[in-house]
């Protein structure tokens, strides 16, 4: 695929989060992907990687990413965003102890890398500050 496809891909994908529809992860990543995700104890599989997001979701039911840039080249794309939302569910710590709701509204930038191969996605890896957000949840001390 082109980097212009590619790039649609991820458009597509970032879309669907907003609107908190996980279900077109399927059509565009591959059966070997895998995800690095912060606080994760290892690489993710496809259907972790859903559960990694619908925590979120859950969390902060009025998540939005908003996209500051997207840069393609090659099999990669990667996306700089800034997600913000409320915390209005319990949120799961790596450790597996959930946070409870504070209310409190929260915006972190993060960074995602997709790489490509034959149209689909085989690797994803996301970084994002946890620190901002645990700051601004007033869950540690702040910035």
């Amino acid at each position: 695929m082109s980097e212009q496809e590619n790039t649609r891909s991820v458009e597509k994908l970032f879309e669907a989060l907003n609107a908190h529809d996980l279900s077109l992860n399927t059509e565009y990543i591959s059966p070997d992907f895998h995800a690095d995700q912060p606080g994760a104890s290892g690489p993710l599989t496809q259907d972790q990687n859903i559960a990694y997001t619908q925590g979120f979701i859950d969390a902060f039911p009025d998540l939005h990413f908003d996209t500051r840039q997207i840069i393609a080249q090659g099999d990669f794309v990667v996306i700089n965003w800034v997600a913000g939302g409320t915390h209005k569910g319990g949120l799961r710590t790596p450790t597996s102890a959930v946070l409870p709701p504070t209310s409190k509204h929260a915006r972190v930038p993060g960074s995602s890398t997709y790489q490509f191969k034959n149209g689909k996605i085989v690797r994803l890896s996301t970084y994002w500050d946890m620190v901002t957000l645990l700051a601004q949840l007033g869950l540690m001390p702040g910035m």
